[in-house]
């Protein structure tokens, strides 16, 4: 007979983390609470258990959500008052019925930049997210919310999206593992669209074993066996740099064994293509929602949807172009080698409200610049991960990208893998 202890505990594993989500309200990284949702579904897990069945592999695991995924019953906001008025969905979004089949439990909503729009975590509508490592920091976006609730340990893993980094840049922020895959590997259906050719889905985790696991209940896929050969991209990607963010990618090049450098001569190049797909696509989408209620959108948010919606058509064919040579160009670099390292932001966590920050003697403007190494690689398709570290100069986390071929996620667990043995994490 199954042991009877196991019957309170996924309802009081869950019980715990909406204590904890309360006592966490000053980060504003939530924006609902799905505590009903949450301890009806555990129920049923406990309930399986002491039936003595198969709940999944993640079973009992809360879990959190960008209120850019559908939820049934529920409006899906995207952090802007432009979708409030938008028809509930019917179902909830598939990676969050991938995720619930395999045992694990969606108990919040978390707060983004508008529309899946920033870098910063900040929103007009909604309140800006507070990075748990205090001090009025910015989580880093769009993905603030997740980023924040996993850093702060409410929750041991969250979803996410990544345009062009909103899921890399909060995880080096706040200091938790980013995980984005290659274009198009974890479905899409029940994701409030931004940009089609650039939106995936991201995950963020509290440490290298969690986000692994995550990974194989939703793909089964394992992580690579042997060696990995590594470079460290050059170039583009070594400046401006903290002190901090040079340690840390010198460290992970150290474990991983970076022999040699690479370098990506697109890299300034496919980033403008990004910018422009960006406003380009974004606008277009919004244009009949701006001309019908412009004052639902936030300023910053409404202001480069407009900018966006006036690109010409041949720009836009231009970035497709460059989009083709970059993809060609990164993939003839990881033909030639595993995994690539680079930076993930080029500083640590700044205050919000900054409009530019001085790093190693270069002015960086914030809502331009933070996500300067990762919205290249974004137009390029590849998986990505992020793994962060403790700086030693500010005690705040930085992070480090680890960079595979289209498809080869198995590399980005292997790597996640090899560093965190190491000891390469965040120390708090």
């Amino acid at each position: 007979m199954p042991d009877d202890t196991a019957r309170a505990t996924a309802r009081q594993r869950v019980s715990a983390t909406l204590t904890r989500i309360e006592a966490l309200r000053p980060l504003n990284a939530v924006t609902a609470i799905l505590a009903a949702r949450a301890l009806d579904r555990a129920d049923r897990i406990d309930a399986l258990h002491h039936a003595g069945q198969q709940a999944g592999v993640l079973a009992g695991m809360p879990f959190a959500a960008k209120n850019i995924f559908d939820v049934a019953g529920l409006t899906t906001r995207a952090g802007s008052r432009a979708t409030e008025n938008d028809p509930p969905a019917t179902e909830d979004a598939a990676v969050i019925r991938r995720l619930e089949d395999a045992g694990a439990i969606l108990v919040a909503l978390t707060n983004m930049d508008e529309l899946a729009y920033g870098f910063t975590g900040e929103n007009v509508h909604d309140g800006d997210t507070v990075n748990p490592y205090g001090g009025g920091l910015s989580a880093g976006g769009s993905s603030s919310g997740s980023a924040a609730l996993v850093a702060a340990g409410a929750v041991p893993f969250a979803l996410g999206t990544d345009t062009n980094g909103s899921s890399r840049v909060p995880a080096a922020l706040s200091g938790v593992v980013g995980f984005k895959p290659t274009f198009g590997k974890l479905s899409r259906a029940g994701v409030y669209p931004f940009v089609d050719a650039l939106d995936h889905v991201g995950i963020l985790a509290a440490d290298c074993p969690t986000a692994t696991t995550v990974w194989q209940a939703m793909t089964g896929e394992h992580a690579a066996e042997g060696h990995l050969s590594c470079a460290r991209l050059d170039g583009y990607f070594e400046t401006p740099l903290h002190p901090d963010v040079v340690t840390a990618v010198t460290r992970a090049g150290a474990i991983l064994k970076a022999e040699r450098t690479a370098s990506f001569p697109l890299a300034e190049a496919a980033r403008a293509a990004a910018f422009l797909m960006t406003m380009g696509q974004s606008g277009r989408r919004h244009l009949a929602g701006l001309n019908a209620g412009a004052q639902n959108f936030g300023a910053p948010c409404r202001n480069r949807l407009r900018a966006g919606a006036l690109l010409p058509d041949d720009w836009l064919a231009a970035a497709y172009r460059m989009q083709a040579l970059a993809r060609d160009q990164i993939d003839a670099l990881l033909s030639d080698v595993d995994i690539l390292l680079a930076p993930a932001a080029p500083c640590p966590a700044f205050p919000l409200g900054s409009a530019e920050l001085t790093v190693a003697g270069e002015v960086l403007p914030i809502r331009l610049g933070i996500g300067k190494f990762t919205q290249c690689l974004t137009l390029t398709h590849v998986p990505v991960a992020v793994a962060a570290v403790t700086g030693p100069e500010t005690g705040l986390p930085v992070g480090v990208q680890i960079v595979a071929a289209r498809g080869r996620e198995d590399r980005l667990l292997a790597a996640l893998a090899t560093l965190d043995t190491a000891g390469f994490r965040i120390t708090r």
